[in-house]
């Protein structure tokens, strides 16, 4: 360790038989959620009514090969190799940062089953704001900086990053999930070029675990409640849905659905942006319902559809758009649901 001072683009494919799923849907029983939940405070010992590990805060912002970070009770910028270096070195009770990258998934579920908990800023945009009205540029150091100051003038800025253990295996098998269908595509592209005989094994091994993994994520996903609520209401599942409730839940729960709509871009013309994560799995889910003619999306994809090719669409944009309607539906759902689920089981 050291220390410094100072509406119109590509649909998303489907590879084979898509993990979106569906089951008929019926009515299942609310499951739980999470009760008394405290508001974060700091006193003179900078302690908090949350973490089971002591009572340091720390503020973090990830660099590209490094991690900087400073603790509640000094100015000074730490740097670090990786998460369990800065762990060992400085035990936080709690980690304060503005969002965690994919690779870094694995190393934060270690620390959250020692009893870590980790908050994140809900809205990105304040840190940018504040580093600008502080006439800072942006960096790594002034970055962590500016959290810790955000987070000391107004904690209830920031909200968990994982609400259970649960969610944080389920993030990080969909990470993975991600990554490996990623890897199918072009699995499934290279067999195509050539019929070789260790060639067409790769992509019969490779599709087998990715259908292993897609079926563990739906039975690790069953643990949340969201998930669950959402596979016996709307008898959807999946990895895809799986990645969009682990990483999203904060925002169906907490967002309005202007906002919402906006986060998954699902309005305007996407020329001059690649789609989120997000939007593109949420599309993925649209287009596996759509497939396997789910009684509730089938219908409203063949009424858009109709509609698009009647007002002169060509049958192929009129298919993308009708699309595009099914997967605003089903965030609309699943927001009712996360909303729902809040009024159920209020805080106690």
């Amino acid at each position: 360790m050291t220390q410094c001072h100072g509406e119109e683009d590509p649909a998303p494919r489907v590879e084979g038989n898509p993990q979106g799923g569906l089951l008929p849907g019926y009515m299942g029983e609310a499951a739980p959620g999470l009760r008394g939940r405290e508001t974060l405070t700091t006193g003179d010992k900078r302690t908090l009514p949350i973490g089971g590990r002591g009572s340091k805060i720390v503020f973090l912002d990830f660099g590209r090969n490094k991690i900087f970070a400073v603790t509640d009770d000094s100015d000074e910028v730490l740097v670090f190799n990786n998460l369990a270096e800065l762990n060992e070195r400085l035990k936080p009770a709690v980690i304060v940062l503005d969002s965690l990258p994919g690779k870094q998934q694995s190393a934060a579920a270690e620390l959250v089953k020692t009893g870590t908990t980790f908050l994140r800023l809900k809205d990105l945009k304040k840190l940018s704001d504040e580093r600008k009205n502080n006439g800072l540029k942006k960096s790594d150091e002034n970055d962590v900086v500016m959290l810790k100051t955000l987070f000391r003038r107004d904690p209830d800025i920031f909200q968990p990053l994982f609400e259970t253990p649960e969610e944080l295996t389920v993030r990080e098998l969909t990470e993975e999930w991600a990554t490996f269908t990623s890897m199918k595509k072009v699995a499934k592209q290279k067999k195509t070029a050539t019929n070789h005989p260790i060639a067409v094994e790769i992509h019969r091994t490779h599709r087998r675990l990715v259908e292993r993994l897609a079926e563990e994520i739906h039975m690790e996903a069953l643990k949340l409640p969201l998930y669950r609520l959402t596979f016996e209401q709307l008898g959807l599942k999946g990895p895809a849905l799986a990645y969009l409730l682990s990483h999203d839940s904060w925002a169906l729960k907490t967002l309005p659905r202007d906002k919402l709509i906006l986060r998954f871009q699902m309005t305007g013309r996407r020329k001059h942006r690649k789609r989120k994560t997000r939007s593109r799995l949420l599309i993925i889910l649209a287009m596996s319902v759509v497939l396997h003619k789910h009684p509730i999306y089938h219908q409203v994809y063949q009424r858009y559809s109709d509609r698009f090719k009647a007002e002169g669409d060509s049958r192929k944009k009129a298919h993308w758009r009708a699309i595009l309607r099914v997967a605003e539906k089903i965030l609309r759902d699943l927001h009712s649901l996360a909303k729902s689920q809040i009024k159920q089981t209020p805080d106690t």
